[in-house]
């Protein structure tokens, strides 16, 4: 990205009554962070916005980090959105099935995802080798000189941390130097408290059922959640299985109302996830899913669960199978 292409399309915006900036579909902390901050800097430019989302904030940190920061945001129902309005998406990509086309002009994609944007936007930032949309939004800052406030600096690391589980996968150089800004300026210790604070009492039960259901073959776990779950929560149980040693990648799976949903965690470097969910759903038109190299999410279509599925039990052989070659590529390495 360059400075001028950035400093065009906010002198674009100026002329603009209001800005929509909209987080993708059930968002998570970094793009919560991130759409915070890109609305802060546009305020210090002189251009008024919203803040919006589809979906729901299913996270108590992520519940917290609102409450706490004071962040303005609302559910796209509530915005009261016009065809006029100018939409900037943020930490997602228009076109991809986690952003709800709302109504009005999609006009910039500012995002850390493998995505592809639409061509005629006003201005387009995406960057995938960073770990966190957060970074980008600290370059913005400092491509226009601002201050970064307490505020912002912490929603920003707490961001930032939790997209690359605190600085430990798919970290760049850029996100390093972001991360000793935000230090600097951020109420560390609020940023601890919202990052220690991720479940709640009720959820614990969670992390037993996967305990009891995961399944490990050679390296590789698969755990179904049947009980209810919230969405984002199926990344929390990915992250908390990576932990167990025997495994290096690992797949979480509910049955939805659209299908069955998918959390995939991977810290072997032959096999990326990411590439895994588009190859096995997208490509082959039987779901959606996309994300990193090391953690991806997605979705089975309803209409196609008898490849996935059998009456006994829920296989998610087509993946697995996927991984396993990939995860194989090791042996042979070795």
């Amino acid at each position: 990205m360059k400075t001028s292409a950035l400093i065009n399309f906010v002198q674009k915006l100026s002329s603009l009554q209001r800005v929509v900036i909209q987080a993708h579909d059930y968002p998570d902390h970094d793009a919560i962070a991130s759409a915070y901050a890109m609305s802060v800097l546009l305020k210090e430019l002189g251009i008024d916005s919203i803040i919006v989302y589809n979906g729901e904030i299913d996270r108590i940190s992520l519940s917290n980090m609102i409450e706490w920061l004071n962040i303005p945001v609302s559910h796209c129902s509530k915005a009261q959105l016009t065809t006029m309005d100018k939409i900037i998406t943020i930490d997602g990509c228009i076109g991809e099935r986690n952003v709800t086309d709302m109504p009005g002009e999609e006009i910039a994609v500012i995002d850390h995802h493998v995505v592809t944007p639409p061509n005629n936007l006003w201005f387009s930032d995406v960057r995938e080798d960073y770990g966190a949309t957060a970074t980008i939004l600290f370059e913005y800052y400092q491509a226009f000189n601002i201050n970064m406030s307490k505020d912002v600096a912490t929603a920003l690391l707490v961001g930032l941390k939790i997209d690359t589980a605190h600085m430990t996968r798919g970290v760049c150089s850029a996100d390093l130097k972001a991360f000793v800004m935000f230090n600097q300026q951020a109420d560390l210790a609020l940023v601890n408290k919202i990052c220690r604070n991720e479940i709640t009492y009720s959820e614990l039960n969670l992390f037993e059922h996967v305990c009891q259901s995961v399944k490990q073959t050679e390296g590789v776990g698969l755990a179904t959640v049947s009980i209810d779950c919230p969405k984002n929560m199926l990344g929390i149980l990915g992250d908390f299985l990576l932990t167990v040693n025997e495994l290096d990648v690992v797949v979480i799976a509910q049955s939805s109302q659209r299908g069955i949903q998918l959390s995939l965690r991977s810290e072997c470097q032959y096999v990326d996830v990411a590439k895994v969910v588009r190859d096995q759903l997208n490509i082959k038109n039987l779901g959606f899913g996309g994300g990193h190299p090391h953690m991806a999410g997605g979705i089975v279509f309803k209409d196609f669960l008898s490849e996935f599925i059998t009456e006994k039990e829920l296989h998610l052989s087509p993946i697995i199978d996927s991984i396993l070659a990939l995860r194989s590529t090791r042996l042979h390495a070795g």
